[in-house]
């Protein structure tokens, strides 16, 4: 088969144009799409998944820190108002 006959025949949620669009809206969720498209090759699979878990890791972390110095202001403003 030729590669203009895979990508014509290629399903338009496999092709990486939908993928980066996918990833962007929902994040981890869309690595599966990333793992059975078959027009990407295997190193950017992986490259793509390791960015992602990073960027999950670190936005879970940053909310982390957010929390806890929201919690931190409510307890001052908390000793403020007393």
């Amino acid at each position: 088969m030729s590669e203009e006959y895979k990508q014509a025949a290629m399903k338009w949620y496999y092709k990486p144009v939908w993928i980066v669009v996918a990833i962007l809206a929902a994040g981890p969720f869309a690595l599966p799409l990333v793992w059975l498209s078959p027009a990407l090759k295997l190193w950017h699979k992986v490259l793509l998944t390791i960015a992602m878990v990073a960027v999950t890791v670190w936005m879970a972390r940053a909310t982390v820190d957010i929390c806890r110095s929201i919690m931190k202001q409510m307890a001052d403003l908390q000793g403020v108002l007393q």
